[in-house]
């Protein structure tokens, strides 16, 4: 496993992040012993860095229960999701500290910008709380590239990292996101490279997935994008001339190599996706590869920002 240090001064992290979104129960339902041991498999493989949030369902409950005795060697990134007023920030904070069964967060975020409530209310409530040592690390989820750059200066420069959503098949945060981030010694930490399952093969154009699975009205999942990411799945698989690694670790590893890139965050059902996953972050890649593979995906894949247009 390769690792990176987030942003300027935060902590060192493996190549490959633990997304717990789906052992929480976001893509349908999962044995907890599954999940436990698809953390324990992700450790084992060299993951030290591991993701949640407050709205992934009962992800912090499994990930603070399977941590357990572990913790001092992990880095864990959390989210707070949702809040209609200031004092809401600190009863998610507390909240997930509780069910991660720890005493600080090394990362903290914001899950997505707020209209509701000013910005800078929100970062001014959250640097009070890093400085009673709640989390050590700042960061931001979903913010558009004009959002990071005034939020980082309203908070003196502590944002150390930025999830984009990025994948070979959906490329918008390389435009700004990125590499603004990169600029100003902010580290991405990508989520979705592989598109939510599409750049895995496994999903036909028509697939239906089931009500308990968040995809199921996930408006990337038109076919459209089923089809583009069938057809990134298949050069791939062509493109690979040994049988070290497949299509998917591919995709995955493509992300790392983009400038700026600190981490991909890979969600994992079971141990055999986690360990899976977790070889993507060993996949050496020159810059004659990426150029052949960017040259072959280029004409498929999209660029501009995609906003749902039927589902919300």
């Amino acid at each position: 496993m390769k690792y990176s240090i987030l942003g300027k001064n935060g902590p060192k992290v493996s190549k490959i992040c633990l997304g717990t979104w789906p052992i929480g129960g976001g893509m349908g339902a999962v044995e907890q012993n599954d999940a436990i041991n698809a953390i324990h498999a992700s450790i084992d493989n060299g993951i030290n860095f591991l993701d949640t949030a407050q709205m992934y369902l009962d992800s912090e409950y499994i990930l603070g229960k399977a941590i357990k005795g572990k913790r001092d060697k992990l880095v864990l990134a959390s989210k707070v999701s949702s809040w209609k007023n200031i004092s809401d920030i600190e009863k998610a904070l507390e909240n997930s500290l509780r069910n991660l069964r720890t005493d600080y967060i090394d990362l903290y975020q914001i899950h997505s910008w707020q209209e509701s409530i000013p910005m800078e209310e929100t970062i001014s409530k959250l640097l009070e709380l890093k400085s009673k040592g709640l989390f050590k690390h700042l960061g931001v989820s979903n913010f558009s590239a004009k959002q990071i750059k005034d939020m980082n200066k309203f908070s003196g420069n502590q944002i150390i990292s930025s999830q984009p959503h990025f994948s070979i098949l959906f490329r918008h945060s390389e435009k700004e996101i990125i590499p603004q981030s990169y600029n100003l010694g902010i580290a991405s930490i990508v989520y979705s490279p592989i598109a939510r399952g599409l750049l895995s093969g496994k999903y036909q154009p028509g697939h239906i997935f089931g009500k308990d699975d968040a995809r199921h009205n996930h408006h990337t999942f038109e076919n459209e994008y089923l089809e583009k990411g069938l057809r990134i799945f298949k050069i791939l698989q062509e493109w690979i001339n040994d049988n070290s690694y497949n299509p998917t670790q591919l995709a995955i590893a493509w992300t790392l190599y983009t400038k700026g890139v600190a981490s991909a965050i890979c969600g994992s059902k079971n141990p055999e996706q986690a360990i899976s996953n977790a070889k993507a972050g060993d996949i050496d890649l020159t810059q004659d590869d990426i150029f052949e593979i960017n040259k072959l995906t280029e004409n498929i894949s999209i660029y501009e920002l995609i906003t749902p247009k039927r589902f919300s």
